[in-house]
């Protein structure tokens, strides 16, 4: 789960906790104040009965209607016997039962009325729940009992209006802090994308770049200043390697040259022995190989150190055919069979002696690899203002495991035969990085024991001016 999604859970939970607590204690508030106002009300209502009952001269033998009474209040006033000495209206169609010994303190009873005699916001099930107090009441010198009682129906219904407005509410919250709590957390996490984003795009070729910082003091800018202060660390490492790589090559390839010079001097005598020509031979190989890796390192530090290109226009498919002209012996030679697919025409603006150096040296490791009587295809064409070139052929493949590496220095897929044909693994990562100094992209296909295939595409024109600098 992401972070923004783990924040908004967590604000909105704890949110919607809070809420649910701060709802529930207003519901159960709200709900005892209405059951506190309606027993002020009985007992205000059982003294009006008892003062309207002191100013009756001669009550009449059995019922009598208390003026104070209306449809809402059930009211009984009850002497020293059982039998009620005076009930209202509604006390005459249900019976409630009286508990003398609770004094006045409330209590609630439930009975069935039926909605044709009466309604009191009955149920579906005609069950009424009534407030029930009793007062003891002085009426003209005697003590009487009052007893007197309210249908809390509507209160009840009420009630539960008012728990349904506040699910609703609480849903209506709990959605609106979700969408906050996200957009809160978005903002939060913002910037911590940002810098993942920037930290992705920074590479070993794009190291000059850094994580812009923000005007507050937080956490994320320290996160970006340590990240940055981690490039430039890398920048400086990466830098001094480049620049080792560089000296160390140029300072081997003067002491290599005169070796090989001394080697094919010596190679020339007639007067040496089979035994020390064979080992001047051997060793004359390896110097030989080692000058050969002198110098494409000392080509590939080039291509990393150097800032710019001399950009032209030329025409490429004529660099292709002329290339494949060149190495016409050499595939007659292996008996490798070549068909190409090549415009009359096809002009890019680049540096034409890096891009001929790039196509030499996939021409030489698909000749190389192509083997004996094997089979190449190279193909040129353009498609929206870019231009595809693939180069396939035929021999071992490459495995799965070892294709995403194959552009690496020093790689090689084939150990044992790159050993003896002179191969140091620096051929397609020179191809990568002069496509990458145009701005092109190069990838590569195999199918062990079938085919190889490298495919480069280059903007047909980079920029306007002659000069092409690097990011």
């Amino acid at each position: 789960m992401k972070v923004r999604h783990r924040i908004t859970l967590w604000v909105a939970g704890a949110g919607l906790v809070t809420s649910l607590v701060f709802s529930l204690v207003v519901f159960l508030k709200m709900r005892q104040q209405p059951l506190r106002m309606l027993d002020a009300q009985l007992k205000a209502a059982a003294a009006a009965t008892a003062e309207q009952l002191a100013k009756v001269q001669k009550p009449a033998a059995g019922r009598q209607i208390i003026l104070v009474s209306t449809a809402h209040y059930w009211i009984r006033v009850y002497g020293s016997g059982p039998r009620p000495v005076y009930r209202s209206d509604l006390s005459e169609i249900v019976n409630l039962p009286l508990y003398r010994d609770r004094g006045d303190s409330p209590y609630t009873i439930s009975t069935h009325i039926p909605k044709k005699r009466i309604y009191l916001h009955q149920d579906d099930d005609d069950e009424v729940t009534f407030r029930v107090r009793v007062f003891r009441e002085n009426i003209a010198g005697k003590r009487f009992l009052v007893q007197i009682a309210r249908p809390v129906e509507a209160l009840e219904e009420s009630g539960f209006n008012l728990l349904g407005a506040i699910g609703i509410g609480l849903a209506v919250s709990t959605l609106l802090l979700v969408c906050l709590a996200y957009l809160l957390a978005g903002r939060i996490v913002g910037a911590i994308a940002q810098i993942n984003r920037l930290a992705r795009d920074i590479n070993e070729n794009t190291l000059d770049k850094r994580i812009p910082l923000g005007e507050s003091r937080d956490e994320v800018h320290e996160l970006g200043a340590c990240l940055n202060q981690m490039f430039d660390r890398l920048q400086f490492s990466f830098t001094r390697q480049k620049q080792f790589l560089a000296d160390a090559s140029h300072e081997l390839k003067s002491p290599l040259a005169m070796l090989r010079l001394f080697f094919e001097e010596v190679q020339e005598r007639l007067d040496l022995p089979e035994n020390m020509r064979r080992r001047l031979d051997g060793l004359g190989s390896s110097v030989l190989r080692m000058d050969r890796l002198v110098r494409r390192l000392l080509e590939l530090s080039a291509l990393e150190i150097k800032g710019a290109l001399a950009m032209a226009p030329f025409d490429i498919a004529d660099m292709a055919r002329s290339l494949s002209e060149d190495f016409a012996p050499l595939l007659e030679r292996e008996s490798i069979g070549l068909e190409t697919d090549l415009p009359g025409r096809l002009t890019l603006r680049g540096d034409q002696d890096m891009i001929r150096r790039a196509l030499i040296n996939l021409f030489d490791n698909a000749v190389k690899y192509a083997g004996k009587d094997g089979r190449m295809r190279f193909s040129l064409r353009e498609k929206s203002g870019r231009v595809h070139l693939a180069l396939s052929n035929t021999g071992p493949g490459i495995s799965g495991e070892d294709l995403p590496r194959v552009f690496d220095q020093f790689y090689r897929a084939d150990k044992s035969r790159s050993a003896t044909s002179g191969g140091a693994g620096l051929g397609l990562a020179i191809v990568k990085q002069i496509v990458r100094l145009h701005h092109g992209t190069v990838s590569i296909d195999s199918t062990p024991g079938s085919w190889t295939r490298v495919d480069i595409v280059l903007p047909l024109y980079p920029g306007d001016s002659r000069i092409y600098h690097r990011n």
